[in-house]
């Protein structure tokens, strides 16, 4: 692999320890990881020019459903589960292993095109999405989503399922794509297979990611069948642990709050989906935060975002809990940038290896040239961090890098043809929604 420098970056945004903004530096890179970061030139293979640019980590996407890129525009404006009974699981029940693969990449070209290096996905034809991770070069965690509609048959059939995706994710021999587990909900998986997904995610040391309390009916429903919410029920059969991510927690009490934090469960907030959904609730951030409950942002699906855009997240996500709140301080651009970048990582348990520009990390790194009218003036260093959260949008992404690779430079993506993609996504979608 080739060495690469990003030399002299305008602004550096490490999203270290310190939260260190450095101007004018250059980050050296060897084998896919970041040896130096100094205000010296240094030779390598590939040199990248920083001047003109705002260089931080790329940002992470914790939690989507990439192949829903189909889907995007076909099903708005409705309440959640007639969205899904009458126009979601429809479309999905025709569901081709060609038809993921191409929404995947068409998933794909999106993120790299605004930002994100990392995601957590779940869905179905997870091999034919994976295909497409591989090609494209971003990072992953793939899960297959579960629903085994308390059948015991078809509770079997989806855990063989899950297994066999596990073996098929460690044959691709590719750090930059990992396999989690995806039990779609508690109110779609039987108590055999949530807690089959905490005994198997402990064993493997794999993220297990399911949707929690997304919904006001969803509480009022497992109050009915279970005589607990939702959170209660899971930790009183046991299924809660520190390898769960739970999506959306939108409808929670702080009681609820506090199981999760005892349990070492993670969150993935997706303000824009729940919003556009109407759910009603708002994720308790503060609470989660005080808790210490590790939390990322996530797009969630483009069928109900209507975009992969972790710009647009960190800004709704800014904006909500601040109007919510009544607090103009509840959540501030640090805080925000945080929740994209270091502390979604975190919530993959990943923080080791990305989210944030240091020595000894993966060289996962986006690139936003300042040559833009939203994006000026700076004022100072105090307010970069701003200008990124409210203002910015994926048009300013000029480079994306994943392992020390470019995937994108100078608006051009490298590994994948964006035009043939579009025109085959297009034509699968046309298919599925008009059979």
């Amino acid at each position: 692999m080739p060495s690469m420098l990003i030399k002299n970056c305008s602004w550096l945004l490490t999203q270290n320890p310190n939260r260190d903004i450095l101007r004018d530096h250059s980050i050296m890179i060897d084998d896919g990881k970041i040896i130096e970061i100094g205000s010296a030139v240094k030779a390598a293979d590939v040199v990248v020019d920083g001047a003109g640019k705002i260089v931080l980590p790329g940002l992470i996407n914790t939690h989507t459903h990439l192949s829903m890129v189909l889907l995007r525009g076909y099903a708005d404006d409705m309440r959640l589960q007639d969205w899904l009974q009458k126009k979601i699981w429809p479309v999905e029940v025709r569901l081709t292993p060609d038809a993921c693969y191409q929404g995947a990449l068409l998933g794909c070209a999106e993120m790299i095109m605004s930002g994100t290096t990392t995601f957590i996905d779940m869905y179905f034809n997870m091999e034919d999405v994976a295909r497409a991770v591989k090609e494209s070069g971003l990072r992953a965690l793939l899960s297959y989503g579960i629903i085994d509609l308390f059948d015991s048959g078809k509770a079997k059939a989806e855990q063989e399922k899950s297994r066999k995706f596990f073996e098929y994710v460690r044959s691709l021999e590719t750090p930059r794509i990992q396999f989690a587990l995806g039990p779609h909900a508690p109110y779609t998986c039987s108590p055999e297979t949530l807690l089959w997904a905490r005994e198997f995610a402990e064993k493997n040391r794999v993220i297990n990611h399911i949707h929690i309390a997304e919904t006001r009916k969803e509480q009022a429903d497992s109050q009915k069948q279970h005589g607990a919410r939702v959170v209660e029920y899971l930790d009183k059969i046991g299924a809660l642990s520190s390898r769960m991510l739970a999506a959306h927690c939108v409808w929670l009490t702080k009681s609820e709050v506090t199981i999760l934090a005892k349990a070492g469960v993670k969150v993935a907030h997706c303000p824009v989906s729940n919003m556009k959904l109407a759910s009603g609730g708002v994720t308790p951030l503060p609470e989660m935060f005080d808790a210490g409950i590790p939390v990322g942002l996530g797009t969630d699906g483009a069928a109900s975002n209507n975009s992969l855009d972790m710009f647009d997240t960190m800004k709704v996500c800014a904006l909500l809990h601040k109007a919510h709140r009544w607090d103009p301080t509840v959540l501030d651009a640090q805080k925000t940038l945080d929740l994209a970048t270091i502390e979604g990582a975190r919530a993959l348990g990943i923080q080791d290896e990305v989210g944030s520009i240091e020595v000894g990390k993966k060289a996962d790194i986006i690139m936003l040239d300042l040559h833009s009218p939203n994006l000026n003036p700076i004022h100072a260093k105090e307010t970069i961090i701003s200008d990124l959260v409210y203002s910015a949008s994926p048009a300013n992404v000029d480079t994306t890098i994943v392992d020390g690779q470019p995937l994108m430079v100078n608006r051009k993506l490298l590994t994948m043809d964006l035009r043939q993609t579009i025109q085959n996504a297009a034509k699968v979608a046309n298919e599925l929604v008009h059979p």
